[in-house]
């Protein structure tokens, strides 16, 4: 009997048609990726004017549009006003929006001038590296305290740092477009700003503690220093006095000297803190740095420059395919 070879021949056949198959494809492929460089090519020069033209246009409209000028305000909110602050700088864009022209003329100042006037403000974050040391050195300061834990005033201190550390900078942006009018108004702002009557008073009542607290801080300080002078006087005195001296000293729970001594470093630095504090916080929210008003700089390359070239070479692409479509169908016709 003969071997049937038809299945082989069947096999060769389509294999020989699969390799046609996608010869051709490449063909189509390659033609169309020659029809482009061809389309590109004849039309280099259109495509080129058509970009130079698009960036020439818009560098006349950035010619034409104006300068911002910007100011930048960093404050700090005292008395826990960051609350406050966030909502009185909504409620005067909200205004600046509306065009409320009675508000601005109670702060003097011309509505009609506040055209692209522009007020932001934003959290300045602390470095991870700066909050994970003030927890290291807070959590030192906390263990000093615990064997105080009884005394109120202590308590008070623990309070009050715990309501610091929520306490952050904030940046506050001004965009106008007059430099010297622009400045005006930011110092007129910042001065309704800081016009709340409540928080005023609070001002003065946060002043008023902390001449307190300096002075009680001095008085510990002034006892802590007694302590530690008759500790040491009975030291030097001999064995039967000594021995008296110090049942006196150390009493029902002991006297732990380094502890007391850490304890006055800390009041010594509140101290420094409240005396900074009752500068700065003169007002509710501090004005740490008034920054010096500057021109906002233009990009090279803004959205003028490179949407308006795109835009009309797009359009001569546009243009191009409806023309060669319309060809395409007289031929069919």
């Amino acid at each position: 009997m003969q071997p049937n070879n038809s299945p082989s021949s069947s096999d060769e056949i389509d294999l020989s048609q699969l390799l046609q198959l996608v010869k051709k494809a490449l063909n189509g492929v390659f033609r169309g990726i020659l029809r482009i460089f061809l389309f590109f090519k004849r039309n280099a020069i259109k495509l080129a004017a058509l970009i130079i033209i698009g960036v020439g246009i818009g560098f006349l409209l950035n010619s034409f549009v104006e300068d911002k000028q910007q100011t930048e305000v960093i404050v700090l909110p005292n008395f826990e006003s960051k609350d406050y602050l966030y909502d009185v700088v909504e409620e005067i864009k909200s205004k600046v929006i509306a065009n409320d022209t009675a508000f601005f003329e109670a702060l003097d100042i011309d509505v009609n001038l506040l055209k692209k006037f522009k007020i932001e403000i934003e959290p300045i974050e602390e470095e991870v590296e700066d909050k994970r040391l003030k927890a290291e050195e807070d959590n030192k300061y906390l263990e000093i305290l615990q064997n105080y834990k009884e005394n109120d005033f202590v308590i008070d201190v623990v309070k009050s740092e715990v309501l610091k550390k929520s306490i952050r900078t904030h940046r506050i942006t001004f965009t106008h477009k007059n430099p010297k009018r622009g400045e005006e108004y930011v110092s007129k702002i910042l001065a309704y700003i800081n016009s709340n009557q409540h928080f005023i008073e609070l001002q003065k009542a946060y002043s008023h503690n902390a001449t307190l607290r300096i002075e009680q801080n001095n008085g510990l300080i002034k006892q802590i220093d007694d302590l530690v002078s008759k500790f040491s006087e009975s030291l030097n005195l001999n064995q039967n006095s000594t021995g008296q001296s110090l049942v006196l000293l150390e009493g029902e729970n002991g006297l732990n000297i380094p502890s007391l001594l850490m304890f006055k470093n800390r009041l010594v630095k509140e101290n420094e803190v409240k005396q900074i504090e009752l500068i700065e916080q003169k007002l509710p929210i501090s004005i740490l740095n008034l920054g010096k008003t500057h021109i906002v700089k233009k990009q090279l390359l803004n959205l003028n420059f490179v949407l308006i070239p795109l835009l009309l070479v797009g359009l001569f692409f546009l243009v191009s395919l409806i023309a060669y479509l319309n060809r395409r169908s007289l031929e069919i016709k």
